[in-house]
Parts: structure tokens; sequence; C-alpha cells
């Protein structure tokens, strides 16, 4: 009986019933009238069934909570345990109810963890269920993860040129009294109960680097880009492609995409430091730029700011890049409306004058000429493929959030394995989250004036000094009082991805190379 109620045919008459998008009912084409209608139907190439991807309710913080949020220094209340995950954790994904998040390993595994099951643990992120159905094609990457916008489905992007969407089965919360109701003992049991495969794409250009996911009036759209330049979509609806963008090859592999705000448009940046502006609605790349210090574009985060004077939001952009900085561009003109840099340790205590000019200057975008045939020259092509592998610090991981009535701030990680909270509108109220070692001294924030409305902040952070110039080293340890700065809760490599949660408290999600993943509140 439950095989018969669990056929396709029963799922297609239910959901022409529920009026769901391409749903049409099964009709027995031995009858005459119904084998005609058939024949009328089936020209019009009708899509087929919607994937069921699980419904997710929004969740809305309070308000007034993020708007005073700011994460503590070295409070972390959460870490997964060196056994979770056995490669570099390399993206998160939170839920549109903050219920669970997602994360994409190199290990091949995509673990999903309920974010109130902390408190239950003691402190340990401890994963519900595994996603290993990349790994059957063998060696293989996880890139990318993100989560389908108000689901509970999950998509991921692998090197193997696979796209995955799987969702995500929660139990209901009647279910879950249920459960407490046949023990004696009550239990906050999880509500991940398993998952099962929606969809699985597989492409033949190379790795697919990057995904994300929104939803428009009539469409809900994924986009991937692929290694060979290439920007793909895919209406989870109709199985239909709505548009497909192209980078140039000499421009370098796309490494960061983001889509606006608005739905409208999407930017995206490549190893070569060449940005990429496309307008959805016409499938036409608008604007591109190069970056002033050619560096590759290791992330890109939508900000949507609005200037006093202006009816409509504009379109921002934060960017992560080499040389330990990051900025925040208008996409619109490609002004650097602000520059957040890390000074080298050795500048540390150098007066702001005596500075270099390469770090009193804010990086800017050369707008490129997108009618020539041949952008880059041949010179210049071979240079930049015979550039080794940055050795300088890198911002790898970004989230902002731009209140006009509350704070504003920037969270970034980098490979220096520190995560740093800048504090858009008072500098002297910026400070290091996690990464300083136990005599490391904090870092120092300071604003540089600018012309217009641009501004420069810098961070001085200088380097841990040797242990036998530590005065406390010098004091036996039974004579020493209070509680040590300890080590453990950092991250002992780089930091690669970050993410803001709000369940049970606001917090901070941070994943690393090191194969770890922790909240900090």
């Amino acid at each position: 009986m439950t095989n018969i109620m669990n056929s396709p045919e029963v799922n297609a008459v239910e959901a022409a019933v529920n009026g769901e998008w391409g749903s049409a009912a099964v009709i027995d084409q031995t009858i005459p009238e119904n084998s005609f209608v058939h024949n009328k139907i089936q020209p019009l190439s009708v899509p087929p069934l919607t994937p069921r991807l699980g419904v997710a309710s929004t969740y809305n913080p309070d308000p007034s909570v993020r708007q005073h949020w700011s994460p503590k220094e070295d409070n972390m209340i959460g870490s997964t345990s060196a056994t979770e995950h056995s490669g570099p954790v390399n993206r998160l994904a939170v839920s549109a109810d903050h219920s669970f998040f997602a994360s994409a390993c190199f290990d091949g595994t995509s673990k999903v963890f309920e974010l109130r099951q902390v408190q239950d643990s003691g402190g340990e992120l401890q994963s519900c269920i595994t996603y290993d159905g990349h790994k059957q094609a063998g060696n293989v990457r996880i890139n990318d993860v993100t989560i389908l916008q108000n689901s509970h489905s999950v998509a991921t992007a692998a090197s193997d040129g696979s796209l995955h969407v799987w969702r995500v089965d929660m139990v209901s919360s009647q279910q879950q009294k249920q459960l407490n109701s046949q023990s004696p003992v009550r239990i906050n049991r999880p509500r991940v109960s398993g998952h099962c495969a929606v969809r699985t794409i597989d492409t033949n250009e190379g790795e697919l680097l990057a995904v994300k996911h929104f939803n428009t009036p009539s469409a809900s759209i994924l986009t991937y880009a692929t290694q060979r330049g290439n920007i793909h979509s895919l209406d989870l609806r109709c199985g239909r492609e709505p548009f497909s963008l192209h980078m140039r090859p000499e421009l370098g592999y796309l490494t960061a995409m983001e889509v606006g705000n608005d739905k409208n448009w999407i930017v995206a940046g490549t190893s070569r430091g060449f940005i990429g502006l496309w307008d959805i609605r016409f499938q036409t790349m608008v604007k591109l730029w190069r970056h002033s210090r050619d560096s590759p574009i290791r992330r890109l985060t939508n900000a949507f700011g609005s200037d006093a004077n202006e009816t409509f939001t504009r379109p921002l952009v934060f960017m992560g890049c080499d040389t330990n900085e990051a900025s925040l561009f208008d996409v619109s003109n490609g002004d650097c409306r602000q520059c957040y840099r890390v000074l080298d340790s050795s500048f540390s205590y150098v007066d702001q004058s005596a500075l270099p000019l390469e770090y009193l200057s804010r990086p800017y975008l050369e707008s490129v000429n997108i009618r020539k045939r041949r952008i880059v020259s041949l010179n210049k092509a071979l240079q930049l493929s015979t550039r080794g592998a940055s050795l300088g610090v890198n911002v790898n991981a970004l989230v902002a959030s731009i209140n006009r009535r509350g704070k504003s701030f920037l969270v970034t990680g980098g490979s220096d394995h520190m995560i740093r909270y800048w504090d858009l509108n008072s500098s002297s109220k910026s400070y290091v989250v996690s990464g300083l070692a136990r005599h490391q001294p904090p870092a120092e924030f300071e604003s540089v004036k600018m012309g217009g409305e641009s501004r420069l902040i810098l961070c001085r952070q200088p380097s841990t000094p040797p242990v036998n110039l530590v005065e406390s080293s010098r004091v036996p340890s039974r004579n020493r009082q209070g509680i040590a700065k300890g080590d453990g809760a950092n991250h002992r490599d780089a930091i690669l991805d970050l993410k803001l949660v709000k369940y049970p408290q606001m917090g901070l999600l941070s994943s690393s190379r090191d194969g770890t993943i922790k909240l900090w509140s």
C-alpha cells in the first residue's frame, strides 16, 4: 500500500490538485477522449514536476539584536572535533530559518549541523547527517555549498564538475512531541532526520567553482560557475537554462561570484584581478574592471547601502584580495568607498606620515573596454600565467552588515588565521576576534583621511615578541597568578569562510583549512 501511495502517478495527481507548477494529471490513454486530450497536451512540452525542496519559514531576527551585536574577543562557544572533517572546510551555508547549516569540505562530504544542539552537547558541534553522494565518483572535493532560498534543500558544487541538489528532511514539531512522549526522559532530539537526492547535474567544463541560488516571481534559479569561465543557470521548476554568461579565458578563472539583492545583476571576480558585471535581464556584460594591484579576487559579498540624497539602494560589494586588505566598491561606477588594510608587522610602530605610499593609497578599479578583440596582451598573459602563488596574507572570508540606525561592521578572515572585526563607524572600536597568540600585543586600528567620501582604515598588528623578552617568562610558575590566555580556541590555519547565525543567540561561524568549524558569540 505504501509503494502505491508513493508512486509517480499518485504524486502527479496530488501535485495537480495542489496546483503545483508544471504538474499534470495522469490520464488513461485507452479512453478515446483522454487520448485526444493527451495528443493536444504533448506538443505543449509541459515541464516536469517541481522537485520537493522542503519549505523553510523565513527567520527574521529582532533588528535591535543585530544592530547592537558584536562578537566578543576569544569567546568560542562551540567547535567541531578533529574527526568531523578530514580536509579543509571551504564553505558554509546557513538555512533561512537558522535551524541548521551545511559545510562543504575537500574530503568530498557535506555535513549538516543543528545550531540548537550546541548547548546540549557542551559546546561540541556535532553533525546530524553526512551527504557523500559526490564521493561515488572517486576523490572529489566540494568547492562550494548553498542552501536554496526558503527551503531545506542544499546545492553542492564539486571538483569533478557535478552539481547535486539534495533535500534535508526535518522532523515536524508534532513528530517531535510524539518522540518525546514515548521516552520517560525528555530528550531534545535533533530535527534533522535524513536526506534524499533531488537532482544531479554533470557538466563537461571542468570544476564547478561557485554556486548561488535565488528566487524570482516565476523561477527558482541555481547559478554555478565553471572552470572554463562560464556562469550557467538552471531553473529548478522546469529544468531549463534561463541564461548563460561567459568570462574570457585570458582574464583568468573565476574565483568568486555574487548575485545582487534585486536579482538583476551578477558580479564575478577572477584569479587575475578582473571583475565582471552582468545584467541578468539582458544577459549581457555591462562593465569590466581590473583591480589596480592585479590581485586575485578571493571573495565577494554584497552589502546594501544607500546615500542620504538618493532614493534608491546602490549596489555595494565588499571585495577580499591579497595584501591582506578588503575594500567596499560601488559596482555601478567602480568607486572605492572604503578600504580596510592590515600593515606588515615591520610597520607597526612607524609614524603614519612615514609609511610607504602603497599603504596610504586606496585601491581602484580600472575600467576595461569589453569591445576590444583581446583585452590582455600576449606578453601580459604569459607574465600572469607564470606568476607564482601569493606568499603574502590574503583575505578569504567576508561577512558584513550595514545599518544606518545601528552598528555597521565588517568581519574578515584571512590566511593568517585571524578573524578581525572592523567597525565602519568608528575605527577605534575595531579589534581582533580570534587569532592572537598568548603574548602577542593587541592590534591598533586607525583611520587615514582621504579625499571625498572615501575612507582608509589601517590595522597595525605587532608580531609576537620572543619568549625571553616576555616579563612573565622570567617569573617562576608557582608565583604566577591569574588566568593565562591560551591558544587552543584559535584556528591553526587559514580562515576560509564566515557566516552570521541567530539560533538561539547571535553568533559567528568560521571554517578553516585545518578542518574545523567554530562558533563565536
